[in-house]
């Protein structure tokens, strides 16, 4: 499970930012997962609940967004939204497009409360 990986390099971020600001507790985390990335949402979450457990880290919100597949034309310069495994462009037919959107893995925030006035 590849996302256990993933999920403590988000982790590991997530503290490194918090240690930068001060040190405050780390609330949210924004994600946006690619539709075809290969990264499951769900299973990522799992992992991220379960290797924050016991940390300063548990309980920490994840919001996900998830991009759609799309591509471009590279005759045209069309974009679309591909149906299927089809990469021909509906506008000029050419059967070469590459793909734009949809593969992203990104850490898109990190919300941090704060830290306690010494």
């Amino acid at each position: 499970m590849h996302e256990l990986a993933i999920a403590q390099e988000i982790l590991e971020r997530a503290q490194a930012a918090s240690e930068k600001s001060g040190g405050g507790r780390v609330v949210r985390i924004g994600l946006r997962i690619g539709e075809i990335s290969g990264v499951e949402p769900d299973a990522l979450a799992f992992g991220i609940e379960a290797l924050s457990q016991d940390t300063p880290m548990a309980g920490v919100a994840l919001e996900v967004e998830r991009p759609g597949r799309r591509q471009r034309c590279a005759m045209c310069s069309n974009e679309f939204v591909p149906e299927g495994l089809a990469v021909a462009c509906p506008a000029c037919g050419n059967p070469q497009s590459e793909c734009i959107a949809g593969k992203e893995l990104d850490v898109t925030f990190i919300e941090i409360e704060d830290p306690p006035c010494a």
